[in-house]
């Protein structure tokens, strides 16, 4: 099975994550549960935090799988809202630095998700 985790809920998994009534509990079970990344596209505070809230659980191995991070939208998480920079210094050395990536094709990111995928 593949899940794989967009900001605001889950997608190709079968399940149904409404049931979760705090915000931040439903976010942590997803994220634990898309070991095949997190696609991340222009959004503001929830989004933010929620991808710091996937990067601590990346930079201590929380569960087992270190997983990618895609960023959609280059100037965004570069220039606008400079989250990238940030974690890509958070992430040095550490075992998910390679599998932070940014891009503004959307093939790409199905091709970075796949190279995943077929590691595992």
């Amino acid at each position: 099975m593949v899940c794989l985790s967009f900001p605001g809920g889950i997608r190709g998994c079968g399940g149904d994550s409404s049931g979760f009534f705090a915000n931040s509990v439903r976010e942590e079970g997803l994220l634990a549960i898309a070991k095949y990344g997190v696609i991340y596209s222009p959004g503001s505070a929830g989004t933010i935090q929620e991808i710091f809230q996937d990067a601590c659980q990346n930079h201590y191995n929380s569960f087992g799988v270190v997983s990618p991070m895609i960023f959609l939208g280059e100037d965004y998480w570069k220039c606008k809202k400079p989250v990238f920079p940030l974690l890509a210094q958070l992430a040095a050395g550490r075992e998910y630095s390679s599998l932070l990536a940014i891009t503004d094709s959307v093939d790409e990111v199905i091709q970075q998700i796949e190279q995943f995928a077929a590691t595992l």
